[in-house]
């Protein structure tokens, strides 16, 4: 489980400074693929309610520490996403194309939904989301998108990223 919880860690931790550094290119009005939020989800699904979680609260508090937000902002977005997605634990199998779709779009709502509630409690110091914004929805389709590819590339490194009692 701690060694799942250190190598998914270094993993989010890792794509996020890719994300924030490389994918510029690809922006579309601005907005990229949130690949780490991607790949916790998958983590979170793959092992349960203990260490996607633990492992989103790990990355969130250092994106917190290497950005503008508010320390523990991210940490508890991430934690928040992680929870649901590990609360789904075998409850679906995974197919190759719909769920990882529909996955990687709802952790996203759920991204924002987690956002929109720290701004409820904290103030306007806390950048969220508009429901009719399109950023938040260019950022749905485009987690969506990209989530089968990234299921079936993290599917072959279950051994790592999966604890041994979660594996099929």
């Amino acid at each position: 489980m701690i060694r799942t919880i250190f190598i998914s860690s270094v993993l989010l931790v890792l794509t996020g400074l890719i994300q924030s550094t490389w994918f510029g290119p690809i922006a579309v009005f601005g907005v990229i693929p949130d690949l780490s939020l991607v790949i916790l989800i998958w983590i979170g699904y793959k092992n349960g309610p203990v260490e996607g979680p633990v492992a989103g609260f790990i990355s969130g508090f250092a994106e917190d520490c290497l950005s503008a937000s508010p320390l523990g902002f991210h940490a508890f977005v991430r934690t928040f996403v992680a929870a649901f997605s590990g609360m789904l634990h075998g409850s679906f199998y995974i197919d190759r194309i719909l769920l990882p779709v529909a996955m990687g779009a709802i952790g996203t709502l759920l991204k924002a939904l987690g956002a929109t509630l720290l701004f409820l409690l904290f103030g306007t110091k806390i950048q969220t989301y508009g429901l009719v914004d399109r950023i938040l929805w260019i950022e749905v389709a485009y987690n969506g998108l990209i989530a089968p590819l990234v299921f079936l590339l993290l599917g072959t490194a279950k051994r790592l990223l999966v604890t041994e009692s979660n594996r099929e």
